[in-house]
């Protein structure tokens, strides 16, 4: 498995070095070039999952580099696969490849082509890094170039103002996390002298008492470094308070929101909270606080969505909310269902949001849905695949959302109540606004003129990718059901095995008792009531959510405005940060540095030279008298010696 992974790794960054280097190929081989870098990436990475499946295997790490070395510690690029590496790398090469197929269509004509490839590759190798990375040194290293490549890629467009500021945004708030996970990889270096993971989990039981002195504070060792490195995560994953940059994310091309969203960047939290599921299990109040804030994220996150029209903000809400699921999940201990979760939410999202890419293609690039409706007959291929997305996404029986999105909210059903019935409202959220794009979109009456094609809706590049897309989204959860997540295939990298072994005696048996249960559970009541109300109120009487805007304005701004958390990051923040700078540099910049130290210096001089002018008289005698003077001082001076 070395030379595989190593090929599955690098693969990527080749593709992006040869496209940068070939500055002038067509679009047709930047393509091919592209596309074939991720394909072997992915073939290799699903030839090593269906390995995994059929004979889970010890974990294996392997050395790569040593960086630097003392006999203390050393620094090191190194591997570890085992069953966690496996799926992520299988998630993030499968849909890779389709984006990437996909963009060949969406992206043609673009005069930025191969750069849009150059960095989607980058992009792919970034998060491949930081999977199969075996110590924090080079999980560090990939978080930061993730958060570079998708700092290119959401300001792709770049003369265009929006796109700036949404990069800038993104690229802000994933360095307030990063100094949280920065501050946790340090903490973890001093504390056990190493940055590998396997000496850092053999070291926890003697550092489970450890404290360290704060600010006069004595503060538990292992929550506080666990904190520091969910700050991270939550950043990354677009958890409350640091998700607000997520939705502004969909500036950039919809490929792009559809890899951020489904494969790479967001899905790194998820991740590194189940790499380090040893630390978690140890960090007491930690997991409670992760509890709090998925389910919070899950449920308001999700209301926000019920306001927005732009058919990606709407998605790009439902990524937050479904992340805020994964990241209860992750609070509960349960990580394997987190794990589980962000596998089939990565299949219907990336389909959702390439059904929306084609249909912003149709309707000439218009994102309001209001202005859409009536392209069933028009989109007969992006309706059938985005109705399976998106009953997938609402967790309907059978689907591949519904095996994880209903064992996450069963968790909290015995223990849980106030989660349990915060996760089940979220599924009514869920169903009202996924149904309000679909009602909006694809039925009524097609108000933009839309034209049928007398041959496919699109290109093949552009459809193929849907139809693939649609078929793990509809069947891939009930597929890995029994056989990933209760048949010990993460024993060896995930600390939860003894518990989901334990849950699925108790509360499954087995899929199809899950799935016949499920249709007398509240969970698929509340669905049905779902589906009910968005009848009636986006298609039997549209106009009643605007009525309930205009009698309730305050509760509509308030979601519009995402509970303040946009005025706090566009004007708040920027202004305040503005007036600190400001204030920096007159009394740094302006006062020290140039007033003291560059003018005050020219100015001393100045003076100085002032005064010793005054004795250049140009007279002889006066400089013979001077030198007489000064002859006397020096013998007196010699004499006394």
């Amino acid at each position: 498995m070395y030379w595989q992974s190593i090929i599955i790794i690098f693969s990527p960054l080749v593709g992006a070095i040869t496209l940068l280097l070939k500055n002038k190929s067509t679009n047709i081989l930047s393509s091919v070039i592209a596309n074939l870098a991720i394909g072997i990436s992915m073939l290799l990475s699903l030839w090593l999952f269906i390995t995994y499946l059929s004979e889970p295997k010890v974990s294996e790490s392997y050395l790569l580099y040593t960086w630097y070395a003392t006999n203390g510690y050393s620094f090191e690029i190194g591997l570890l696969i085992d069953s966690l590496t496996i799926i992520m790398s299988f998630i993030v090469t499968f849909i890779s490849f389709f984006v990437h197929m996909y963009s060949i269509a969406y992206m043609e004509g673009d005069s930025s082509f191969r750069r849009f490839f150059i960095y989607t590759n980058f992009f792919t190798f970034s998060m491949l890094f930081i999977i199969f990375s075996n110590n924090f040194l080079q999980l560090f290293i990939g978080w930061e170039l993730v958060g570079l490549s998708s700092y290119l890629l959401i300001g792709f467009w770049y003369n265009k103002a929006s796109a700036v500021n949404a990069n800038l945004k993104a690229f802000v708030v994933n360095r307030v996390g990063d100094i949280g996970l920065l501050l946790g990889v340090i903490l973890v270096f001093v504390t056990t002298n190493s940055l590998n993971y396997t000496e850092f989990f053999n070291k926890l039981p003697l550092l489970v008492d450890s404290t360290i002195n704060l600010l006069g504070f004595k503060i538990d060792l292992l929550p506080f470094t666990a904190l520091l490195l969910f700050m991270g995560a939550a950043a990354k994953s677009a958890q409350i308070p640091l998700h607000f940059w997520l939705p502004d994310s969909m500036e950039g091309p919809t490929p792009i929101s559809a890899l951020i969203h489904a494969a790479t960047m967001v899905t790194a939290g998820i991740f590194m909270v189940a790499r380090l599921s040893p630390l978690y299990d140890l960090s007491g109040y930690v997991l409670s606080l992760i509890l709090a804030i998925g389910v919070s994220t899950a449920l308001f996150m999700g209301m926000v969505a019920l306001v927005q029209n732009d058919i990606k903000r709407i998605i790009a809400y439902s990524t937050i909310s479904q992340l805020g699921y994964m990241t209860a999940a992750l609070g509960a201990s349960y990580y394997s269902f987190a794990i589980y979760h962000l596998l089939t939410h990565a299949f219907f999202k990336a389909l959702l949001f390439l059904c929306a890419g084609s249909i912003i293609l149709k309707c000439h690039h218009e994102q309001n849905i209001t202005k859409m409706g009536g392209l069933r007959k028009v989109m007969p291929i992006t309706f059938v695949t985005f109705f399976i997305a998106g009953i997938s996404l609402m967790g309907f029986p059978s689907m591949s959302g519904f095996f994880s999105k209903d064992l996450i909210i069963d968790i909290f059903k015995h223990n849980n109540s106030l989660a349990y019935y915060s996760l089940i409202l979220g599924i009514f959220i869920t169903t009202l606004y996924t149904c309000k794009i679909f009602i909006k979109v694809f039925l009524g009456n097609n108000q933009l003129k839309v034209k049928k094609r007398l041959d496919l809706e699109h290109n093949d590049a552009l459809i193929i990718p849907l139809i693939v897309l649609a078929i793990p989204s509809a069947f891939i959860g009930w597929a890995l059901f029994d056989s990933v997540l209760f048949n010990n295939f993460f024993q060896e990298s995930i600390t939860d095995n003894i518990r989901t072994q334990q849950f699925y005696i108790l509360y499954i048996k087995d899929s199809v008792s899950f799935l016949l249960h499920s249709f007398t559970s509240l969970s698929f009541i509340v669905l049905v009531l779902g589906i009910i109300t968005s009848y009636f109120l986006y298609y039997k009487n549209d106009d009643f959510p605007k009525k309930i805007s205009k009698k309730y304005p305050s509760l509509h701004n308030i979601l519009l405005n995402e509970y303040g958390f946009t005025n706090l990051s566009n004007i708040v923040i920027p202004s305040y940060f503005k007036r600190l700078a400001n204030m920096v540099w007159m009394k740094s910049d302006v006062n020290i540095i140039d007033n003291f130290f560059v003018n005050g210096t020219a100015k001393l001089v100045a003076f100085i030279s002032l005064k010793v002018r005054v004795i250049q008289t140009g007279y002889l005698y006066h400089y013979a008298f001077t030198m007489i003077i000064g002859l006397l001082l020096f013998l007196i001076i010699f004499y006394n010696l």
